[in-house]
């Protein structure tokens, strides 16, 4: 039965009304219209019936309120006064269904209480679809936000990846047909094949980053991407970020969104060059990711998941690093689960020729020249240098004589002495030793120039701050 209240301060008006009309609807009474809110909320009352006349409010004011609260209900006003200027408010009010005068007739009455039920009705079924049509429009906002904001992030991790990509579309071949090489990649084959974490160790110029490109060629992982980030080259305070990415925000000049190197390796090949020289205070925070095989970014607490293969090289002595209390020994743990032995271009001396032919061939790709041979004196010549520099030595200096040449024969002149050499062939030098005595060969050789073309850094291959790092450790300074 449809509910209705009737609201008046005359107790016998409530009585006659309620015996009227108790037989066609359920019929609510109450002399205080401050009870008029409760009653509708508690009894879900669809039509108001009020006088206009009361002594503490109006029926015209208790019609406002209630419209703002319950805007489905349908108030039908009584009064016993032929009121223009009330009827005239009543209209621009709004939310009045109708003005009855009194005495009413029961007949009328009933059929103005019909059609208002007809009309709560429909009002509430409007207002119903349209709180589900707002509803629905602020889930479709929000969506449209999220996808906007992922759209965003999508862009910028494409926009990364690309950067990563174009790194690493730069790939050369791994020259040698020694036997000393030949057992080296039969290793880099058998540990390719794994999916388990590789440490490359050598000297400096040994081609580490060629292998770990080999490597991932060679994995069932050389379809996804190769992700590089050189931990001697990059600041201490940039370097976390650099790895681990960070969120919008997360500090000063952080206004989007940063992948982290190692977030971006997921599925793929993960490249940690000169591993030696990160920094204690990341250590733990690296240990964990290769643990857990999640992180989180900077500035976030969400987990993010990261599935790579891991391949780390160092030109340090890690054992001795940690003795120093410079590297963590359950990170060592970590990554020597298959080292391999990258041997120094000394040991390896009748790969040379090989070596600088195929140097000459790119180069004659590069410059657009058409030099064709070398003489045995020059092969010669270079056989008996012990590159302390290694291959990455010998291609600079080959690449020197190749600017330099004017024919069709490579000439070298006289950049390589091996007199001093020859000296000291029988005395042994630790790594160090031999890597400080090159690198003060070539800041002489520069002139103490360390960044720019022709500055140390150039000629050596490796970035400015990595080589002043290696001349703090090595004690190198420049003479006053």
């Amino acid at each position: 039965m449809d509910r209705i209240l009737y609201i008046d301060d005359e107790k016998d008006n409530l009585i006659t009304f309620e015996a009227t009309f108790n037989r066609f609807f359920h019929v609510f009474t109450s002399s205080k219209p401050s009870e008029a809110a409760e009653i509708i909320k508690s009894n879900q009352i669809q039509v108001l019936i009020t006088d206009q006349r009361m002594p503490v409010i109006t029926g015209l004011e208790l019609a406002q309120s209630i419209n703002k609260i319950f805007p489905w209900v349908s108030i039908i006003l009584l009064t016993a006064f032929a009121d223009s200027e009330v009827v005239m408010k009543a209209v621009n009010q709004g939310g009045i269904f109708k003005y009855v005068l009194k005495p009413w007739k029961i007949d009328d009455l009933k059929q103005t209480i019909l059609n208002a039920l007809e009309a709560s009705a429909l009002r509430k079924k409007n207002i119903d679809l349209l709180n589900n049509l707002l509803s629905q429009n602020k889930k479709l906002q929000k969506s449209n936000s999220e996808i906007s904001e992922l759209k965003k992030q999508l862009e910028e991790e494409n926009k990364q990846l690309k950067a990563v990509y174009a790194e690493n579309k730069d790939f050369q071949e791994i020259i040698g047909q020694s036997k000393l090489m030949k057992q080296v990649m039969n290793q880099v084959q058998q540990a390719a094949k794994s999916d388990s974490t590789i440490l490359l160790l050598g000297e400096s110029g040994t081609g580490k980053e060629l292998f770990a490109n080999t490597i991932h060629r060679l994995s069932y992982r050389s379809s996804k991407i190769l992700v590089k980030i050189n931990c001697g080259a990059i600041p201490e305070n940039l370097l976390e970020s650099e790895l681990f990415g960070y969120e919008k925000g997360a500090f000063t000049g952080a206004n989007k969104l940063k992948y982290g190197k190692i977030e971006l390796a997921h599925n793929g090949t993960l490249f940690l060059d000169e591993i030696g020289e990160l920094p204690i205070s990341l250590q733990p925070k690296l240990l964990r990711v290769l643990q857990e095989s999640e992180l989180e970014r900077l500035g976030g607490n969400k987990v993010i998941k990261s599935n790579f293969r891991l391949v780390a090289a160092t030109n340090r002595n890690l054992e001795e690093a940690i003795s120093r209390g410079e590297f963590r020994q359950d990170l060592f743990y970590r990554l020597n689960i298959l080292p391999i032995q990258l041997p120094p271009l000394r040991e390896h001396k009748d790969d040379i020729p090989d070596l600088v032919n195929y140097f000459v061939s790119k180069l004659n790709k590069k410059m657009g020249k058409d030099i064709k041979s070398i003489s045995q004196k020059s092969i010669d010549k270079l056989i008996a240098y012990n590159w302390p520099g290694n291959v990455r030595e010998l291609e600079n200096i080959i690449e020197r004589a190749y600017v330099l040449t004017s024919g069709s024969k490579l000439k070298l002149d006289s950049w390589i002495s091996t007199s001093k050499q020859n000296e000291n062939t029988n005395t042994i030098k630790t790594l160090s030793e031999n890597e400080k005595e090159h690198i003060e060969k070539v800041l002489k050789h520069c002139q103490w120039k360390i960044r720019g073309l022709n500055g140390a850094a150039k000629l050596l291959d490796i970035n400015p701050t990595t080589l002043e790092s290696r001349m703090k450790k090595l004690g190198i300074n420049r003479p006053s």
